[in-house]
């Protein structure tokens, strides 16, 4: 047992000659998860030898009021835990001849964790129970010399009030505390004591997994964590709902399919920069995990399609259950997908209200057009840096008329006004757009766009050919414009700009970085508009 613990004995000796203590997130989560005595001696519930599959491991559940003597807890004895024996574990020097039996606690117990018990006792006040399953019973103290101020006691001493202790908090504060920290420093808050290991645990602190590193064995991580996560309901975490594991870029295939089996309740995932996965496992996630609503793949080169396994088809009813119900959707930086994993992805995911193509260059108008037949819900897409991209998949877009209240073409060379009239005709409800680059885009669009869309919020019109007229335009119909660039436009002047101050007083970004305003128009702007943030180039406006 002293060598089982592997957060224990060895660990204590392992670090004790290195300077930088519980750094490495590898060695953490194999000392609180993957220790050896709860791997041989621990047995799922599914798989114990009784043949009875309710009968869980007593270590799994709070501690009770009985005084049964099995334990298989890493920091409990064999024996019941008795205030004698406490002390004796505290201050091995005080030790009475009758308590060996409980000085088996020390063989189970890591030495840093002892080191930390041992100080528990503080000044003119009793200890708080750290240890679960301490009795009330009087404690004799060691002599006053002995006692010592807890090492993670948090002083709250204040005018007429008395110290205090974190370990007196209840354990609702405690959770509450515990419900602010990210899944790693809620690992190593699960080493400190036997209360805050049981109250780490507690199935509401783990409707979010947010891990973030890339040099984790995240496959083995994930492996650990949601097989501790499964113990009180086998095989499947049903209080987990959101996975973040941006950069996660070890994360492979194996991983996926841990997720897809144990995460039914599964809403939100978020798969950044994890470029190892391919179209198998992420099919296979989003064929399980049925409540997913919420998929980013951003940098997942690999991904060049999203569909249901063929097992979940064979398994579907109807036309209803051969969906996938994503909401969201974002593919940007994924380079190989193209127009043939547009149609697959549109056909399965037509529930989708946001979706993000950026840099997606293989993708062309006939993509565009798969995306509007089917997903007649869209509310939101950026195109962004889709260079084949043009004035078609503009037109088909305008078929979700009041829908689309978001669309990003920026840098899309081919989209000219033909492509943004037909956005200005039929999509009034428009409230961002963003044809940043596109210079074939002019006042022609700009001014039906004024006209029609006046719930404008956001306009991004950098290296476009508007005058004065498109932001005179602006300013009498789009009011409650918020943003606005017009950086490069070297076409318009102090005239266009004032009046778009004037008009649009709610303004809170405006970039006029390469245009070419005078001083003095400078100096009304922001008289103006007091509270805007005004990007300009010009060393003269300072």
């Amino acid at each position: 047992m002293a060598e089982g613990g592997t957060g224990g004995v060895a660990t204590a000796s392992r670090m004790a000659g290195s300077p930088q203590m519980f750094t490495d997130w590898d060695e953490i989560m194999n000392d609180i998860v993957h220790n050896k005595d709860i791997t041989e001696l621990i047995e799922s519930p599914l798989e114990s030898s009784s043949g009875i599959a309710s009968d869980s491991p007593t270590w799994l559940r709070p501690p009770s009021s009985s005084n049964s003597s099995l334990s298989t807890y890493k920091f409990r004895s064999s024996s019941p835990d008795t205030d004698e024996a406490r002390s004796n574990r505290l201050n091995p020097g005080y030790a009475s001849s009758s308590s060996s039996n409980d000085m088996i606690f020390d063989s189970a117990v890591p030495q840093h964790f002892l080191t930390h018990e041992a100080r528990l006792l503080s000044k003119n006040y009793a200890y708080s129970p750290i240890v679960a399953g301490a009795a009330a019973s009087t404690l004799t103290p060691p002599p006053p010399q002995q006692w010592r101020d807890s090492p993670y006691d948090i002083i709250l001493k204040k005018k007429g009030r008395m110290w205090t202790s974190i370990a007196n908090l209840p354990d609702e504060a405690m959770l509450n505390i515990f419900s602010y920290l990210p899944t790693n420093h809620l690992c190593r808050c699960a080493r400190v004591c036997t209360r805050w290991y049981n109250l780490v645990w507690e199935p509401s602190l783990w409707t979010k997994i947010q891990i973030n590193d890339e040099n984790l064995n995240i496959d083995k991580a994930l492996k650990l964590l949601l097989r501790r996560l499964s113990y009180e309901t086998p095989h499947v975490c049903l209080t987990l709902e959101s996975m973040n594991l941006k950069q996660c870029v070890r994360l492979s295939d194996k991983g996926l399919h841990l997720i897809s089996k144990r995460c039914p309740e599964l809403r939100q995932l978020e798969l950044n920069g994890c470029r190892n996965i391919t179209n198998n496992a992420l099919c296979e996630v989003v064929s399980r995990c049925i409540n997913l609503q919420h998929l980013n793949v951003t940098g997942c080169v690999l991904i060049t399609s999203i569909s249901l396994t063929p097992e979940a088809l064979n398994q579907a009813n109807g036309s209803h259950n051969k969906q996938i119900f994503l909401r969201l959707l974002d593919l940007t930086d994924c380079p190989h997908l193209d127009n043939v994993g547009m149609q697959t992805i549109a056909s399965y995911c037509s529930q989708l209200q946001y979706i993000y193509l950026r840099r997606c260059m293989r993708i062309t108008d006939t993509g565009i057009q798969y995306l509007a037949n089917s997903c007649t819900m869209l509310r939101e897409l950026s195109v962004s840096d889709c260079r084949k991209v043009g004035d078609l998949g503009l037109r088909e877009l305008s078929r979700l008329e009041l829908n689309l209240r978001y669309l990003s073409v920026a840098k899309c060379d081919m989209v000219s006004d033909i492509g943004v009239g037909f956005i200005a005709k039929y999509c009034r409800k428009l409230r961002y757009l963003n044809v940043r680059g596109c210079v074939a885009v002019s006042d022609i669009s700009i001014v039906p766009l004024a006209q029609n869309c006046t719930r404008m919020r956001s306009l991004d019109l950098g290296k476009c050919e508007v005058t004065d007229a498109g932001l005179f335009m602006l300013a009498r119909h789009c009011t409650q414009l918020k943003k606005l660039s017009v950086k490069s436009c070297e076409e318009i002047t102090d005239e266009g700009v004032l009046a778009v101050a004037k008009g649009c007083k709610h303004l809170q970004h405006l970039n006029i970085q390469g245009c070419h305003l005078s001083p003095d128009a400078y100096r009304t702007i922001k008289r103006l508009l007091k509270r805007c943030i005004i990007e300009h180039t010009n060393p003269g406006f300072c």
